[in-house]
């Protein structure tokens, strides 16, 4: 049984001095400890404490010793009770020792309010990921405690933390047993569904995003980052989760053990934006840029926000860069920049192609427009208090390609490679293997101009005229353009039965990197307060 959970009738006992033995530490109980006595409590920690107060008398334990503190936990009740609104500022300074008298106040506080158990249950406690951004919507107040719970299969799923902006939402769940215990466990995205709703106007429309997951022993974080920003009072999430894993020992240790539960929580959590809006600062940028192969950029603007900030342009291409993309005017194009600070030092990288398609970074192509509209998160996005520079390295349009070449199979090997060449990628093909189960692999070794070549379309067509899709297998860094040095990569193709005698290799579709722009522009640091709606 853990020091926040016990029956009445012990609490009871303990109230009366009952003189029962001091139960042995759980090591839930020492969780406790080591998060309520680390070396720098939460900043909102001693407002909720104080909250939890109101209106509640401490008196002190009958037969113990005086203490000498002032002020005492019984006049600092008396005090919050009839000062609490007129005196809320001062608070902060003097309601350290006060914590500290309602700890040593002892059990009839901590078991007559079992929330306080809840505080350390925290996105923030020890252990747990918390970036800037999320440090700065805390002590920003922004940090929200929404009453929504979910019981199935004996276990109660609790919200216990929000954090909310334009930008992102990140949410906190614990999970407790049916004695309402907490238990240590965790969630994951993938063992349930979750849905985010504009209800600010009357209507409900889905908000895109991307997800991710982590947290420590005791509260699982769901971090969902918009593809585009949120600029309204009111959002909802509902989650639906039907599996939960509930561990015991310690992880990574022999002892460590994991259960899984399934079951139907639903939760519905409203989410309130407005007081983020109100810290929020907008800042329009008026810069435009045109490449020399052909990209159109137009910035819109910088937000800074609560637990973050992002970033807003669009491209589009020019009537000649238009002819040479996949797909004309709509084709893809991507910038690759980074953010620095006044010493040069780098901030921030943009993602690349690859890490588009996962990350929470999204575009939107606008067919009337032909504008590609982008929107980046930061977690750390604080161009209101330092010199933050734009600069753009690089950039990419896919295009359509028609090199090629052609070779004997059986004459080619590591000691007596083809070279492909085109668009600045020198690829040495040293060979094609195929094995019982019809999958032929080339080894690929050389030097590339265009990182995304693996996302390239790649085709291979026999002596019969057997067209084969190929695919990169295999691993490379898009830092290191040798391929020869530690990479272990070929082209890959299934539905090859035989060695052919002849072999044509097709690139029909090029990611090509253009490495001649020079531009880069300082962030302006002021703005407005507040948001322009959408």
């Amino acid at each position: 049984m853990t020091f926040w959970n016990r029956t009445k009738a012990e609490k009871a006992d303990l109230k009366a001095g009952a003189g029962a033995a001091t139960p042995t530490p759980t090591p839930e109980d020492k969780k406790i400890e080591t998060v309520l006595f680390e070396d720098r409590l939460q900043d909102d920690f001693t407002d909720r404490v104080m909250l939890e107060l109101e209106g509640i008398d401490i008196e002190p334990a009958e037969n113990s010793d005086p203490l000498e503190l002032e002020p005492s936990a019984s006049s600092i009740a008396h005090h919050v009770k009839r000062q609490h609104a007129a005196r809320r500022s001062s608070r902060r300074k003097a309601w350290g020792l006060a914590a500290a008298a309602v700890m040593l106040a002892g059990s009839t506080l901590l078991y007559a309010q079992p929330t306080l158990a809840d505080m350390v249950r925290s996105l923030f406690a020890q252990n747990s990921y918390v970036d800037s951004g999320m440090k700065q919507a805390q002590e920003a107040g922004l940090v929200q405690h929404p009453d929504a719970s979910a019981e199935d299969q004996g276990y109660t799923l609790k919200v216990n933390e929000v954090i909310a902006d334009s930008t992102r939402l990140i949410v906190g769940i614990d999970i407790y047993d049916a004695k309402g215990n907490p238990v240590a466990g965790e969630i994951q995205s993938t063992n349930g569904n979750f849905i985010l709703f504009d209800v600010d106007r009357g209507h409900i429309g889905d908000i895109p995003y991307g997800i991710m997951t982590g947290g420590n022993t005791t509260t699982s974080r769901f971090e969902f980052v918009f593809r585009r920003p949120v600029l309204k009072d009111k959002m909802q999430l509902d989650a639906y989760i039907n599996q939960i894993a509930l561990h015991q020992g310690t992880p990574g240790s022999d002892d460590f053990s994991s259960k899984t539960v399934k079951g139907r929580w639903t939760l519905r959590v409203d989410v309130d934006l407005s007081k983020a809006k109100a810290q929020t600062l907008f800042t329009p940028i008026g810069i435009s840029y045109e490449t020399p192969s052909g990209i159109r950029i137009q910035m819109q603007g910088a937000t800074r926000t609560p637990s973050g900030g992002s970033l807003e342009f669009t491209t589009s291409l020019t009537p000649e860069a238009a002819s040479r993309a996949l797909n004309g005017q709509s084709g893809f194009n991507l910038l690759n920049y980074h953010l620095e600070d006044e010493q040069g030092n780098v901030l921030e990288k943009s993602p690349s192609m690859t890490e588009m398609e996962f990350s929470s970074r999204r575009y939107e192509f606008d067919r009337w427009s032909g504008l590609t509209k982008w929107f980046y998160q930061f977690d750390d996005f604080a161009y209101d208090k330092q010199q933050i520079r734009f600069v753009l390295d690089s950039y990419m349009i896919r295009e359509k390609s028609e090199a090629s070449i052609i070779f004997d199979p059986s004459k080619v090997s590591p000691e007596n490679p083809v070279l492909f060449e085109d668009a600045g990628d020198s690829l040495l093909l040293k060979g094609l293997t195929v094995n019982s189960n019809g999958v032929g692999k080339i080894s690929i070794g050389g030097t590339f101009s265009n990182p995304n070549f693996a996302s390239d379309t790649w085709i291979a067509v026999d002596e019969n005229g057997k067209e084969y899709r190929m695919s990169v297998g295999g691993g490379y860094s898009p830092e290191n353009p040798n391929l020869d040095d530690g990479a272990d990569l070929g082209f890959v193709m299934f539905g090859m039965n035989s060695m052919p005698k002849e072999l044509t290799i097709k690139r029909t579709v090029i990611n090509r990197e253009y490495k001649d722009a020079d531009w880069s522009f300082v962030i302006p640091s002021s703005g407005m307060n507040g948001v322009i709606p959408q």
